[in-house]
């Protein structure tokens, strides 16, 4: 099987393509935004690199032929999810900032609605726009990596998925036993169909904005 990875418009390897650029401001309070679109597309490179590890890893682990094969195959999965929970966070910023500068003509002293999880705070008709169809994406990013990060119950995981890779957590909010252990399991190929989706609704707002102010060039 091949793996599925996230659509960024090029293969992980491949050097950067100007096709893919589009003029976003460059001086900002907040840095340059064309800068940050380059990154972020960097850094979609570098999920994708450790999405083919995970599934590589995840071959071998079945038929034993890597010594450590499957605690690898976990770690990249894990570090995928990392990225693209950061990559989501980044969008989010990018977007709220941009639509109040869009609504009032300058930048706001503070983003506040900087990450998934202040997204989900938020009512659906407050969301940025292209969070409000992909909440099941952004909910599952924001668990698993936080039961990544906190959850001490975490190292107990020892599943690998039977017909593909998956993404496995168990989550215990701020590590009290009264808050319940919750178990979460998404295939490696939804999170990337799904942040596909995502991307490629945040990149048509982004495109949309850059048409609406780029500078013209003077006659």
């Amino acid at each position: 099987m091949e793996p599925i990875l996230i659509n960024n418009g090029k293969s992980p390897n491949e050097p950067h393509n100007a096709r893919l650029d589009f003029w976003l401001p460059v001086d900002s309070p907040y840095g340059n935004f064309q800068l940050k679109l380059f990154k972020l597309s960097q850094r979609i490179d570098e999920a994708n690199r450790r999405v083919g590890e995970s599934w590589i890893f995840w071959e071998h682990s079945r038929i034993q032929e890597i010594t450590n094969a499957y605690e690898r195959h976990i770690y990249a999965s894990e570090q995928a999810v990392y990225l693209l929970r950061r990559a989501a966070d980044e969008i989010i910023a990018l977007i709220w900032c941009l639509a109040e500068w869009e609504r009032k003509q300058s930048y706001p002293q503070v983003i506040k609605i900087d990450c998934i999880g202040a997204v989900l705070k938020q009512r659906q008709e407050e969301q940025p726009p292209p969070c409000r169809t992909h909440i099941q994406l952004l909910t599952a990013l924001n668990e698993v990596s936080n039961a990544f990060k906190h959850s001490f119950v975490q190292s107990d995981i020892t599943l690998v998925g039977r017909d593909e890779p998956c993404v496995h957590a168990l989550s215990l909010a701020y590590n009290r036993l009264d808050s319940g252990v919750r178990f979460h399991s998404f295939s490696l190929t939804w999170i990337a169909k799904s942040f596909t989706g995502f991307y490629e609704e945040a990149m048509n707002w982004l495109r949309a904005f850059s048409e609406r102010h780029r500078p013209q060039p003077s006659s």
